[in-house]
């Protein structure tokens, strides 16, 4: 309720501040081109710092939570930095894998991944050392990469982090449980505002940050394989682009666009070879859509990938 609170009573105020100073971004999905106010995304690194300050002083696990806030805090700051100051893609990947130091650093993982009739793993060196910095990139960079249309990342975040809140109260993981609250509770309250027509952009503070969230709660609360099922559209997508680029690439790198706008509104796949494949442009492959129908199915894969990962959790404690 504090990070649904907390973005709710923030997010207009940030717009407001963003437009009145020129920081906007241009909706590409719609036939006016309008304006959009930027770095709106604050407003959900506000309510996730502030839910992990507040479980701090219930005195819940402080080391858990302090590796949190400091894990969103550097994403987020890379995410500023970004758009005041544009980085390329490698510098990118370098400095969120950065926003991993935190949870090594204050030693707040077990390096035992957890995976379906295999059980526990033990990967003592490669997991500090490789998985976790490359899991934080991976999740953060794949997040930012499915913000491409009004409510996509809010609202496929929302519904991967209720189920995983739902699968760590299961297990009785109860920070992660809380995590993952904030989550849906900051990313639902960002939706509201950010859903179609568009009142303001997530940006990269928001994207970036969403997704280190993810994987910060995943490898506090040993549910690092779980996770991975729940955002599995959101894997996908950042696969498929990655492929059909031949490496990682900045967006603002990327001359020819995946989808175009037609002149009745509708989004309609680029049949350039040379354009990437993305999950939007294989939805609109057969037949265009409104910018919201692509949206709701981005919503629906999730759900779909939700219940895969609860399947995934009852695998793993039979």
């Amino acid at each position: 309720m504090f990070g649904f609170l907390t973005v709710n009573f923030s997010v207009v105020p940030i717009a407001n501040f963003m437009k009145k100073r020129g920081i906007t971004g241009i909706d590409v999905h719609k036939l006016d081109k309008p304006e959009i106010p930027e770095l709106g995304g604050l407003s959900i690194v506000f309510g996730l710092i502030g839910c992990s300050v507040v479980s701090m002083f219930l005195n819940l696990n402080s080391s858990f939570f302090l590796a949190y806030l400091l894990t969103i805090l550097i994403t987020a700051v890379i995410g500023v930095f970004d758009r005041l100051k544009p980085l390329n893609a490698v510098q990118k990947i370098l400095l969120v894998a950065v926003a991993s130091i935190p949870i090594l650093f204050l030693n707040v993982y077990q390096p035992f991944p957890e995976l379906p009739f295999v059980g526990k793993l033990r990967l003592t060196l490669l997991y500090p050392v490789v998985f976790v910095p490359v899991f934080v990139t991976v999740l953060a960079n794949a997040t930012n990469m499915i913000d491409v249309l009004n409510g996509s990342m809010a609202g496929t975040s929302t519904v991967s982090a209720v189920f995983l809140t739902f699968i760590a109260s299961l297990l009785g993981r109860h920070e992660a449980m809380l995590m993952f609250a904030s989550l849906a509770a900051t990313t639902y309250a960002f939706y509201r505002y950010n859903k179609y027509p568009a009142k303001v952009f997530s940006s990269d503070v928001g994207s970036l940050s969403v997704g280190a969230a993810f994987a910060a709660a995943a490898i506090m609360g040993r549910l690092e394989v779980v996770t991975m099922f729940a955002l599995l559209p959101t894997l996908i997508n950042g696969s498929l682009i990655l492929t059909s680029l031949g490496g990682v690439r900045e967006r603002r790198e990327i001359k020819i666009r995946p989808t175009i706008l037609l002149e009745n509104g509708l989004i309609a796949a680029n049949l350039d070879k040379k354009a990437p494949i993305t999950l939007t442009r294989l939805m609109v492959a057969s037949s265009p859509l409104k910018e919201p129908e692509i949206t709701r199915c981005f919503i629906i894969l999730h759900f779909f990938s939700g219940f895969l990962a609860l399947a995934t959790f009852f695998f793993m404690v039979v």
